[in-house]
């Protein structure tokens, strides 16, 4: 509604404009009429005169660009794209439309086109320090939502229980792209997926970043631990590590709840090892 309100004020103008350069039998200047208007931001006047420069002078092919982005600030992307690509058909080499296609892009929210023109016109003008900064700040945010894409996929993969295929995405995640907080959840995929060793070495890795973290995850990383080594059936090694996550809740708390993680599996162990003599509550 606010922009057909704005439209409407914009035609009175031109109207206006119009009627009294007829009452004064003189043509109106429209190129002059739109650098006015741009330059006091009137973006829809501004298109509008451009187009009727545009009809003025047929051959000044320039006034593409200018249309496009006044088309661009008026917020109307698909006639600035189209009158950017009316501009390229004629100078296809020209290094300014290709950045200027790589910025509607991006206000577009088409990140992968938006890194295209920028690639673009870095080959056009590799040494050209503005659109190689375009090009580095467009890569940046391109690995990020395609990063953002990939860990939402291992999620959905680790909710259907699909761990082989979960196990995968995460490893990419972690190993390729950097992406450490989830070493636990790749730990975890990997354990359920069978690979005890591999996910042992992973717990291990898990161990380290979770020291740097706090005192919550050190508690997690060895439940985690005990957890994988109950699936092994050590279950001595599994008391160790309950022992160990019971020790740093200690720690952290100053007591340890009957019902906790780690004391509800202390007793369930010294049940299995100490069969004779062990009643658990």
């Amino acid at each position: 509604m606010r922009r057909e309100l704005r439209f409407a004020s914009t035609l009175l103008r031109v109207g206006q404009a119009e009627k009294e350069a007829a009452e004064a039998d003189t043509p109106i200047n429209a190129l002059a009429a739109a650098d006015a208007a741009r330059d006091r931001r009137d973006w829809a006047a501004a298109a509008f005169y451009y187009q009727q420069a545009l009809k003025q002078n047929p051959a000044r092919v320039s006034l593409f660009v200018q249309l496009g982005h006044a088309h661009k600030e008026n917020g109307d992307f698909d006639a600035a794209l189209e009158a950017y690509q009316h501009f390229l058909a004629e100078e296809p080499d020209d290094i300014d439309i290709h950045l200027q296609l790589g910025h509607l892009y991006n206000r577009m929210n088409k990140w992968e086109s938006a890194l295209q023109w920028y690639e673009q016109a870095h080959v056009l003008a590799p040494a050209n320090a503005d659109i190689a900064a375009h090009l580095e700040s467009a890569r940046l945010r391109f690995s990020r939502i395609d990063i953002e894409r990939k860990r939402q996929n291992a999620m959905e993969l680790l909710q259907s229980r699909r761990w082989h295929q979960a196990r995968a995405q995460l490893y990419d995640l972690v190993e390729t792209d950097g992406e450490i907080d989830l070493i636990a959840v790749y730990a975890n995929a990997t354990k359920e997926a069978g690979d005890f060793d591999e996910a042992l070495r992973l717990y291990d890795v898990y161990r380290e970043y979770a020291q740097n973290l706090d005192a919550a995850s050190v508690i997690d990383v060895e439940i985690q631990t005990a957890h994988l080594y109950k699936a092994m059936r050590d279950i001595d090694a599994a008391l160790r590590y309950y022992i160990r996550a019971r020790d740093a809740e200690f720690s952290l708390y100053g007591h340890v709840t009957p019902d906790s993680i780690a004391s509800r599996e202390i007793r369930a162990c010294m049940a299995e090892i100490y069969t004779c003599f062990w009643h658990p509550d």
